[in-house]
């Protein structure tokens, strides 16, 4: 376990194996310890480094608000610092908006993307999709109002459940480890609620964006997501999305073989256009 210092607070990150460089980016609630299962898989054939988000795991950083943007540039910086670009980045929920906007601004330190069901939430309001905004938005509002009244675990079952992964993840999906990472991270998602960007973003935000990029969704997930993944389909151009068979929100821990197939470009499933 290694770690660099950005504007004099410490990010934490791990590398294995070699070949290609692939930068993994966890999600909200989380930290490095979510691709645990995924790790071995792609470490055999590829160079692959991932990282504390700042005021995650072993990562500075606290509860204070901090910005999506602030995110982006720190995982630029790790990757000029250790010289691991230009590097496929693959992102889960939080981390694929970081990963997205990280091949927008930084086109140069990303060779491709490979993103899982994005939070991009904003993006619904004033579409078809309206309702599936104001229900996850109701539903985020009540887990912060969980946290506010410092009820951590019932706040993370109900963000796993009802907002972020989909109903039993908790209970049927979840060991007492991961369990604990995500209450002990609560307090650092309520944070950045209060951020202004994300909610602003669109799906033009994302159109400039030239390297490859595969959209993937889970076909037992919440409904949000799919009209997110169609929105950024077909907004960026040439990208390409695909729904994983059997997958929730998290297939690189319940499905890591299959994803890593994915991640390389091995898998024989057609892509979806």
């Amino acid at each position: 376990m290694s770690h660099i210092a950005i504007d004099g607070r410490r990010l934490h990150y791990e590398l294995a194996g070699s070949g290609q460089p692939v930068v993994l980016v966890h999600g909200s609630w989380d930290d490095r310890s979510g691709w645990d299962p995924l790790v071995p898989q792609l470490s055999s054939r590829l160079h692959v480094l991932r990282y504390d988000r700042r005021g995650h795991g072993r990562s500075d950083g606290g509860t204070a608000v901090r910005p999506l943007s602030e995110d982006v540039e720190d995982l630029a910086r790790l990757l000029r610092d250790l010289d691991h670009g230009p590097a496929h980045v693959v992102g889960h929920s939080y981390g694929a908006t970081v990963a997205l906007l990280l091949a927008a601004r930084h086109p140069r330190l990303c060779s491709g993307l490979t993103v899982h069901e994005p939070p991009l939430f904003g993006m619904l309001a004033g579409t078809p999709h309206n309702a599936e905004f104001d229900e996850v938005r109701e539903r985020a509002a009540k887990v912060a109002e969980l946290l506010g009244a410092d009820e951590r675990e019932a706040a993370a079952r109900m963000f796993i459940d009802e907002v972020g992964f989909g109903p039993g993840t908790w209970d049927l999906e979840l060991d007492a480890r991961r369990r604990s990472t995500f209450t002990t991270h609560g307090p650092v998602w309520l944070a950045r609620m209060a951020d202004p960007e994300p909610p602003t973003l669109r799906a033009e935000h994302f159109s400039g964006i030239s390297a490859p990029v595969l959209l993937t969704r889970g076909d037992r997930g919440l409904p949000w997501y799919r009209p997110i993944i169609d929105l950024l389909a077909d907004a960026v151009p040439g990208a390409r999305k695909r729904t994983l068979r059997g997958c929730g929100h998290a297939p690189q821990t319940t499905h890591p073989q299959e994803y890593a197939a994915i991640v390389t470009g091995e898998a024989t499933a057609p892509v979806e256009h």
